[in-house]
């Protein structure tokens, strides 16, 4: 059975990561990146704190995000990202440098959370069930893996790397 205070978590956290997304426009790229690298580690760990469980009844899930407000998304987050779109980074799973879209990656998550934060919101215990249930299956397969390779890359593009800085332990 799924862990009610951790969905909780989960949809608060889903639920300012998509109203950020959707206003994007209205910040700068710096500010951004800085609230990325605040939110996206907080989302994977609210995620990964959904335990596995079964689904009695999958007849309840839905799926609300179409193709074209995909695309609409997208490219709200290229005009503010294009510049700094693509990176590389180690796929585990192939043993190889893979390229990445910075913008993909947020849309992706974004799409996942938001069809969650839709079917959560429904009044019905199966659905609620089946939104917790596919966000995490999501997470697993597809985003949870994508954020995990995206976070050094956030975090050069807001700190930067100095090699000649040296630490006194």
């Amino acid at each position: 059975m799924m862990d009610d205070r951790n969905a909780k978590d989960l949809f608060l956290v889903a639920s300012q990561y998509c109203i950020f997304i959707e206003n994007i426009s209205s910040f700068s790229q710096e500010d951004i990146l800085d609230y990325l690298l605040k939110i996206t580690p907080l989302i994977y760990l609210k995620a990964v704190l959904i335990a596995d469980f079964e689904l009695e009844d999958n007849a309840a899930g839905e799926q609300f995000f179409t193709e074209e407000q995909y695309e609409q998304c997208y490219l709200r987050l290229k005009e503010k990202l294009d510049a700094i779109d693509f990176f590389e980074s180690n796929n585990l799973e192939i043993n190889e440098n893979v390229t990445y879209s910075l913008c993909e990656i947020l849309t992706d998550t974004y799409q996942d959370l938001k069809d969650f934060l839709l079917l959560y919101s429904k009044n019905s215990l199966a659905a609620q069930e089946n939104a917790v249930w596919l966000c995490r299956n999501n997470f697993v397969r597809n985003w949870g893996k994508k954020i995990a390779a995206l976070l050094p890359y956030l975090h050069f593009l807001n700190h930067g790397v100095d090699q000649e800085e040296e630490f006194d332990f």
